[in-house]
């Protein structure tokens, strides 16, 4: 019994969870603290430059191990509390995406009522289906289930039926990729305890159930590129991938501007505005090139910016019409990622889309929350894939209704 009550004390202790954010640009981390499922305090923040990591595959271990050791190091000394595994997050060009379907007998004759284990077998046929031998599923999202052909369904627990089908989206990652990062973070001295989707920890702690069930557009912006999420009826309805970002639009002011990208990323922060309509387009802007000082229109600055941020927009309609949403997205936009920063960004696209446009999470003495907000996420994504969170928010009464289910689930199954 002491051993019993040992562990038990052990699981409703405080624990930490780091979250683990790999970018093209960044590797961030984040650390927080938890005591229960209403008690999520963020411990610190850090990021280094992401370095040996190049197209979205490891091309020096020893300088990426070293790039995440540094983040993670830097991590244990700002917040003096040392942990030993982290949740990895991964997305972006990592990632692919792929729509898979699959159908199950439920049953030869009759009909049967369907359990909740017959959608996870499946949705397990459905990720075999759509996998190919050098890839492994990060993340499968379901679209829809449909009953005997006939009846389509959100949810098709408890209904009768003879067959069951469904049609997921997967998000898939090459086996030997995802290989070198994790052998990557053990050689810098930690254990990745989960992967999870990028867009999946993000979706989970800034997209609420009402913005899901009316209908939301989540879009993460990242150095290349942008992440779109169409949410209605409490399910993800399309995800896309748009070919915008903060870098994107760095490397094209460098070309136009035949200047360095260092001093484009200086220009872009100190002049960059989405839907600027303040300055004249004739003004000029001096800035310093090798031969010393020159002037620059400023329409030479605000053109690519304008340029980029309308593909962006169009990237956002075009997504919402593909799944035919239009007029149907009450909850608006929710924006993330360190690119939809830019000053007027937020505000161009909620003018150009007609919808309320809100950044994804506000965090509590971390500013600003937007560059932080996946690897936040990722940490709470490992809470929430604890069992600790299985006991914290489970009442006794909870205990006994599954109990109860799980029952009527086997008289279904077997009489």
């Amino acid at each position: 019994m002491k051993k019993v009550r040992d562990l038990i004390g052990q699981l409703f202790q405080e624990r930490i969870f780091c979250g683990l954010d790999i970018g093209s640009q960044k590797i961030k981390a984040s650390l927080c603290k938890v005591q229960d499922a209403d008690n999520f305090e963020l411990l610190g923040v850090y990021e280094v430059d992401t370095r040996g990591f190049k197209d979205a595959s490891v091309n020096d271990i020893g300088a990426f191990s070293g790039a995440i050791s540094e983040a993670l190091d830097g991590l244990v000394k700002k917040t003096r509390i040392k942990f030993q595994d982290v949740y990895l997050g991964v997305g972006g060009e990592l990632v692919e995406t792929r729509m898979s379907r699959a159908v199950i007998p439920l049953t030869e004759r009759g009909n049967k009522v369907i359990a909740p284990s017959d959608v996870a077998h499946s949705r397990q046929q459905a990720r075999l289906l759509g996998m190919r031998l050098e890839e492994e599923v990060v993340e499968d999202f379901v679209r829809q289930f449909k009953v005997d052909d006939i009846n389509v369904a959100l949810n098709p627990v408890g209904l009768y039926g003879r067959k069951l089908e469904v049609e997921v989206l997967l998000v898939l990652i090459n086996n030997t990729r995802l290989r070198n990062i994790q052998k990557a973070v053990k050689q810098a001295g930690y254990e990745v305890n989960n992967i999870f989707f990028n867009g999946a920890a993000l979706s989970e702690a800034s997209v609420d159930q009402k913005r899901r069930q009316e209908g939301c557009v989540l879009v993460d912006v990242g150095a290349r590129k942008t992440e779109i999420f169409i949410f209605k009826d409490g399910l993800l309805k399309h995800f896309a991938f748009a070919l915008f970002g903060g870098d994107r639009i760095t490397a094209r002011l460098a070309k136009e501007l035949n200047i360095s990208f260092s001093l484009a990323e200086d220009i872009k922060k100190s002049y960059g505005r989405s839907g600027d309509k303040s300055r004249h387009s004739s003004d000029d802007i001096i800035i310093k090139k090798d031969q010393g000082f020159v002037p620059v229109k400023y329409a030479a600055i605000q053109g690519p910016i304008d340029d980029e941020t309308a593909e962006l927009v169009k990237h956002i309609r075009d997504s919402i019409a593909a799944c035919g949403y239009e007029g149907h997205i009450r909850n608006g936009v929710v924006m993330a990622g360190g690119g939809a920063l830019m000053p007027g960004l937020m505000e161009y696209v909620e003018a150009s889309l007609g919808l309320p446009v809100a950044m994804a999470r506000s965090i509590p003495g971390l500013t600003p929350a937007l560059l932080y907000a996946v690897s936040t996420s990722l940490a709470e994504m490992g809470y929430k894939g604890s069992m600790r969170y299985v006991f914290d928010t489970r009442k006794p009464s909870d205990w006994r209704d599954a109990l109860v289910s799980r029952f009527r689930e086997m008289c279904n199954e077997y009489f």
